[in-house]
């Protein structure tokens, strides 16, 4: 094993077995000392969804990390470690498919943990398009950028068949046409625009493209108000297991 397996090994262990319970533990102190204290947390939602460790969504345990280094709007470290498991464990030959690309950084580390004859498709908003449904206000930095996935694309010389792997849409995900990709889906991660439409779209798309025993990934339940409430909705309302990720913002659902 070269250096580089070593480090992207490291970061794995560390994001999923030493910063995932530290900063679940840190948590609950800082809710515990509000609590005697008399004090709310003003930043606290009302989550209903049920949670599920990690290790019961995925068998994968060496977990490799790409691209550390956390940007604004990017996964946390735990977060990456865990999407990057899900994505080691998805069949040969399938279908994966995230709705928001950023940075690319999700992106590059689906293609990196992935099996080889994997596709990943990655869709994000152009910043001169305009959109169905209204943007939350504070994601508009998100889309005001030079160019969709610059963190995946600095590594295409020295991964060419990894990167290869990747193919980048662009559209609104209100709009787009997800009928190609129906059934076709071993992962599905849903990280585009935070408002309540736009959720409850995403979702409902992510979900008709994912195949039997896909799982379908949400990001930011509990820090953006609007996807905690279509995700509590979804399962309230219309039944569907959907499982907070201890410890995460992540939200885990498995095709039957």
């Amino acid at each position: 094993m070269d250096l580089f397996q070593m480090k992207e090994l490291y970061y794995g262990y560390f994001g999923t077995r030493i910063y995932l319970p530290l900063s679940g533990l840190s948590r609950r102190w800082r809710n515990f000392f509000r609590h005697i204290r008399g004090k709310s947390d003003r930043f606290s939602q009302n989550m209903l969804l049920p949670r599920i460790s990690w290790k019961d969504c995925t068998k994968v345990r060496n977990i490799k990390i790409w691209e550390h280094e956390k940007a604004n709007g990017n996964v946390r470290l735990s977060e990456l470690g865990i999407l990057s498991a899900l994505a080691a464990d998805c069949g040969n030959g399938t279908n994966l498919f995230e709705i928001g690309t950023f940075d690319g950084r999700t992106t590059l580390n689906f293609a990196m943990s992935s099996p080889a004859q994997c596709t990943i498709y990655t869709l994000d908003l152009p910043a001169d398009l305009d959109t169905l449904f209204s943007l939350s206000d504070g994601e508009r930095h998100m889309v005001d950028k030079p160019k969709s996935g610059s963190r995946y694309e600095k590594h295409r010389e020295s991964f060419p068949a990894v990167i290869g792997k990747i193919h980048q849409l662009l559209g609104d995900s209100a709009v787009f046409d997800f009928i190609p990709y129906k059934d076709s889906c071993s992962l599905v991660f849903v990280d585009g625009s935070h408002s309540y439409d736009n959720v409850m779209s995403d979702s409902r798309a992510a979900m008709k493209i994912t195949n039997k025993g896909g799982v379908v990934i949400w990001h930011d339940y509990g820090v953006w108000e609007d996807v905690t409430k279509a995700l509590d909705e979804l399962a309230s309302c219309e039944g569907y297991d959907l499982r907070n990720i201890s410890d995460t913002s992540l939200v885990y659902w498995k095709k039957t």
